[in-house]
């Protein structure tokens, strides 16, 4: 998803809802955004629990692409 496209869904709601995202083990945890990162598109995992992508630095060879990280916030 990029930034334009997660802007139009959000204008589907309104301006002062709260943004969550979910506990690591149950809750729901306010956001915070992190800085811009490079990520690599990899599929070696395979397992449900680990998502697509890679930090770039993890990836032998990489050149990534930039984005923008959204979180939880600590």
């Amino acid at each position: 998803m990029t930034i334009n496209e997660l802007i139009e869904q959000l204008k589907n709601y309104p301006g002062d809802m709260r943004v969550l995202t979910l506990g690591y083990e149950g809750g729901l945890n306010d956001i915070s955004l992190g800085t811009n990162s490079v990520v690599f598109g990899y599929k070696g995992n395979e397992a449900w629990y680990y998502g697509p992508h890679e930090f770039a630095r993890h990836v032998e060879g990489s050149t990534g692409t930039q984005c923008l990280i959204i979180g939880r916030d600590k």
